[in-house]
């Protein structure tokens, strides 16, 4: 039996395949919209693994690979941005009539969006406390289809109790979706907690140069077939240059993330000891509410926040 790599060994092997790219290491940038065919049996045969280029190509399919093996996922689709990700997972398993649980703490977008274009789409939402935990079974609805989850977060970084809301959701049928962009897979895999749809803004600590936009959704087995069909119907689409600088970035994720840690814990206790300081909000600190629950989850942490006295 094959030994399972590391996410170490995976951020620098993962979607490697020298002998597809004649002995290069990385992937070549693939730019184009039109597919040529060598004959006309090859286009009615659907044999070619490329069509256009709106679906996909060499270079994004070695992220979706990539992506997939830290996710534990059995396939991903790119968005430009994390919250057309989010957008995207919300819109694949919820429609008109709809009922989505969404935490109080939630991304500004998505809220706006849940408030607006969802609404209008006749999605109804309701915002739930994000320390609700098993108790989530209290809110869901005849109509209920979906709950999104987002462990810490934003901003005041509640961390959710995922494997409880997830056990409680498939007990009736509810998908779980997850914006796992504070985490990333290094720092937490919520597949393996039980949700069905990770989603991520690449944008931030998976590119980590602040010079690209690009969400994933990595999927399981329950929701991948619908995602990718939406994914499709949306006309979503990653240009190849923006999806190799998330590439390259994937490779140092590792070493990033580490120093984002330190870096981050360091000053939360210098901040703790600050009178100006009213309160630290990072869920590493003993000090955090739900500091037990980062510790069972999570494999490490990096951003935090604060309330300063006015």
């Amino acid at each position: 039996m094959t030994k399972k790599m590391n996410d170490r060994t995976l951020l620098a092997h993962a979607a490697v395949n020298p002998s597809e790219h004649h002995g290069f290491i990385n992937p070549a940038l693939y730019r184009g919209s039109t597919v040529a065919f060598p004959t006309v049996a090859a286009l009615a045969g659907r044999t070619q693994p490329y069509r256009y280029g709106r679906w996909g190509n060499p270079t994004s399919t070695a992220l979706c690979e990539a992506i997939n093996a830290l996710e534990g996922a059995v396939g991903t689709v790119l968005c430009p941005s994390g919250l057309t990700a989010c957008t995207t997972a919300i819109l694949t398993v919820c429609g008109a009539g709809d009922h989505l649980l969404v935490p109080d703490s939630v991304y500004g977008p998505i809220r706006h969006f849940c408030d607006t274009a969802a609404r209008r789409m006749n999605i109804e939402t309701t915002y739930y406390d994000p320390r609700i935990g098993a108790g989530i079974a209290g809110l869901f609805q005849p109509n209920t289809r979906a709950v999104f989850l987002e462990s810490p977060g934003s901003g005041t970084f509640e961390v959710q109790d995922v494997p409880a809301i997830a056990a409680i959701a498939h007990e009736r049928d509810i998908c779980v979706l997850m914006d796992n962009s504070w985490g990333t897979p290094l720092f937490l895999k919520p597949l393996e907690l039980g949700v069905d749809l990770s989603i991520m803004a690449a944008t931030k600590y998976i590119g980590g140069h602040s010079d690209v936009m690009l969400g994933t959704i990595a999927c399981g087995p329950r929701a991948w077939e619908q995602v990718r069909d939406m994914h499709f119907q949306l006309g979503q689409y990653v240009g190849p240059d923006d999806v190799t600088l998330v590439l390259r970035g994937l490779r140092t994720l590792d070493v990033r993330l580490q120093r984002h840690q330190e870096s981050a814990l360091t000053i939360a206790h210098w901040l703790e000891q600050r009178p100006e300081v009213s309160r630290v909000f990072y869920p590493a600190l003993p000090s955090h509410p739900d500091h037990a629950l980062w510790q069972r989850d999570f494999r490490g942490g990096q951003r935090l926040a604060v309330i300063r006295d006015p």
